[in-house]
């Protein structure tokens, strides 16, 4: 479990949510630093979502179903997470410092681009930037308190950690993919063409795909595929707030100028994916249905009245929890 929290650590400063930016330089800070930090973001966004999951956690069914214990193939996602983290690293190039002209852009990003974005200012960009964060850190964080509230079976060795193993195999494939395609982000692309008042910023080369949506949709996904498993009576508004805390996320970085349009729904697409596939592993076993119950005890004494030939047998006694009265007469 610790080494799967090292690998969501090591993805993140790779490339993913919280790491892909790159740092202002002095002119862009003093001109267009918003009143939202982004460690203020951070911490309200995680704050919010704990108390949202642990809001809507309520009392589990019963009997309450618990996730199958991890084995073999939690090895193999965490192998691949860290072999897809590696790899990444070893295949980054050095950043490209020149500018980048403004063709090579697809048509569908152009148009999404220029009705999102518009002529928005810096300073507005980077405050969407930092809200996309606060709505981030809420869908991350909101299956993490709803499994601390939930009275689950198993949920600090089995939940936690499947939903750790599907934040990291995201943000390993998220961080891989950012280094093999060294797209650049449109904030650095258009920056030339957009004659922006402050300098233009190095290319970070790491736009395909959103790390922010893929991880807030992995979190979404995973947490509402464990409400499921678990019966949480509330689990369709987890489902709901989770979506919709993510859909936010990936619109966000849109009209920030962060990432394309392609960038977000691949994002939506990968995060989906692990956060439909690592719970099904671990789909809990079909509750055994009840046992038939058994015939309940009959308690009897019997009681012989004889007159010459004739015999009768009466029988008193208790059956099912109530009297019991038989009669057996002989000739």
């Amino acid at each position: 479990m610790r080494g799967i929290g090292v690998i969501v650590l090591a993805a993140i400063a790779a490339g993913g949510p919280a790491g892909a930016q790159t740092p202002a330089t002095p002119a862009e800070a003093s001109a267009s630093e918003p009143g939202l930090s982004l460690l203020e973001a951070n911490i309200l966004g995680a704050a919010a979502g704990l108390a949202l999951g642990a809001a809507l956690a309520g009392g589990a069914e019963d009997p309450v179903p618990s996730l199958t214990p991890l084995g073999t193939a939690d090895a193999v996602v965490a192998g691949s997470a860290v072999a897809l983290f590696g790899a990444g690293r070893l295949a980054r190039k050095h950043t490209d410092k020149t500018p980048v002209a403004a063709g090579g852009v697809n048509g569908f990003d152009r148009k999404i681009r220029s009705f999102a974005v518009g002529h928005r200012s810096l300073e507005k960009r980077r405050l969407l930037d930092h809200i996309s964060s606060t709505t981030l850190m809420a869908a991350v964080f909101q299956p993490i308190g709803m499994v601390a509230a939930a009275d689950v079976p198993n949920k600090w060795t089995r939940d936690v950690p499947v939903l750790l193993e599907a934040t990291a195999l995201t943000l390993s494939v998220d961080a891989f993919a950012m280094q093999i395609t060294r797209r650049s982000r449109p904030a650095d692309h258009f920056c030339e063409e957009e004659q922006i008042v402050v300098p233009c910023r190095p290319d970070t080369r790491l736009s395909f795909f959103s790390g922010h949506t893929s991880a807030a949709f992995v979190a979404a996904v995973t947490g509402g595929t464990l409400a499921d498993y678990h019966h949480l009576p509330h689990r369709e508004w987890i489902w709901a707030t989770g979506l919709t805390l993510a859909t936010a996320t990936g619109v966000l970085r849109v009209t920030a100028d962060q990432h394309y349009a392609t960038d977000v729904l691949t994002g939506v697409a990968a995060g989906s994916l692990a956060g439909w596939l690592i719970p099904r592993i671990h789909k809990p076993d079909p509750v055994n249905p009840a046992a038939p119950v058994a015939a309940p005890a009959a308690t009897a004494l019997p009681i012989v009245l004889a007159s010459g030939r004739s015999t009768a047998v009466v029988t008193v006694g208790s059956m099912g929890g109530g009297p019991y009265v038989g009669i057996h007469y002989r000739w």
